[in-house]
């Protein structure tokens, strides 16, 4: 039993952040409860009603299906703002700029260790919560994603789906982590941080929402109406589609809507189109997409942590 109880540094982080750790806690048991209850509701009651020809409305049952797979989608893709602001803030920044950390440093316990335990703990409380909101997203997504009333028929690719079905958000949530680690020992201010921590996290989210598309090479289609990505694939990531011209440059469909797009050459009635072209990502890029983006935010995680760490030492070493 004695093994199990924290004890030195680990004890003192737990019992001071009780509240957090309970909250959070009781949030996720609430949140994957929700997806659940709702998800057995909807698959006794259905997810539609037929009230005569041509005629059906959706149950109260797939309402509340909707909203509770929305509700944790968007928990899982906003974990990691969390994260940051509570590392950066309550958990490192405030013990320096209240003077606290002096009190366990001069009970043998050195600065690196110090940060190596709210690192770790945190690290670890915000990995699991992670890895559980996603686990229950993917499951409810494997419900859903087959019927458009029930799923919104929102792709796997949308910014509000993609990063929870997979790893790439527990890459987010110890980047945060990290992040929230460097802003506390640089500027040992808590709101100061904590804003630090929370546009740096928000500007790398956004960020590689922007360069997603190309962190993997896209299929490319081209040809007459027979080319089309959605045989190739159910639901494709379409990154490009346009027009080929006949001196063999290409045209999007976004440079045609800007010239007018009855004017342009994507207009079924020109004539100066001799083809069209796709740039796409198949559902089987799912994961090599992933894997990227999770390895390069692992990576930019481990240099704040080395950075931290480095700061630490030279104001405290």
């Amino acid at each position: 039993m004695s093994t199990l109880t924290p004890r030195g540094p680990v004890w003192v982080a737990v019992r001071q952040h009780r509240p957090a750790l309970w909250t959070a806690l009781l949030l996720t048991v609430l949140s994957v409860g929700c997806v659940v209850a709702a998800r057995v509701w909807v698959g006794s009651a259905g997810a539609m009603v037929n009230c005569g020809k041509e005629c059906a409305y959706g149950t109260t049952a797939s309402g509340w299906f909707r909203w509770a797979e929305n509700y944790i989608g968007g928990a899982a893709v906003l974990l990691p703002l969390v994260v940051v602001a509570f590392t950066a803030g309550p958990l490192i920044a405030r013990e320096l700029e209240s003077g606290m950390y002096r009190l366990a440093w001069t009970q043998s316990v050195s600065p690196a260790r110090w940060l190596t335990v709210r690192l770790a703990g945190a690290a670890a409380i915000a990995t699991a919560g992670a890895v559980l909101l996603a686990a229950t997203f993917r499951w409810s997504r494997s419900y859903s994603q087959d019927d458009e009333f029930l799923s919104m028929a929102r792709s796997w690719s949308d910014r509000e789906v993609y990063p929870a079905l997979g790893v790439t958000v527990v890459g987010y949530v110890l980047l945060a982590v990290a992040v929230g680690a460097l802003a506390a020992v640089l500027l040992r201010r808590t709101l100061l941080a904590m804003a630090a921590g929370l546009a740096a996290t928000g500007g790398v989210s956004l960020f590689f929402a922007w360069v997603r598309p190309y962190l993997w090479p896209v299929v490319k289609a081209e040809g007459g109406a027979e080319v089309d990505p959605f045989t190739a694939s159910p639901d494709p990531w379409i990154v490009r589609e346009g027009v080929v011209l006949a001196d063999g440059s290409r045209m999007t469909y976004e440079q045609c809507w800007d010239m007018g797009f009855s004017k342009s050459p994507c207009d079924p009635g020109a004539t100066t189109a001799v083809a069209r072209f796709y740039e796409y990502h198949p559902e089987s890029h799912f994961w090599p997409l992933q894997l990227v983006e999770t390895g390069i935010v692992l990576v930019l995680a481990a240099a704040c942590v080395f950075a931290a760490f480095k700061v630490l030492g030279r104001r405290h070493g």
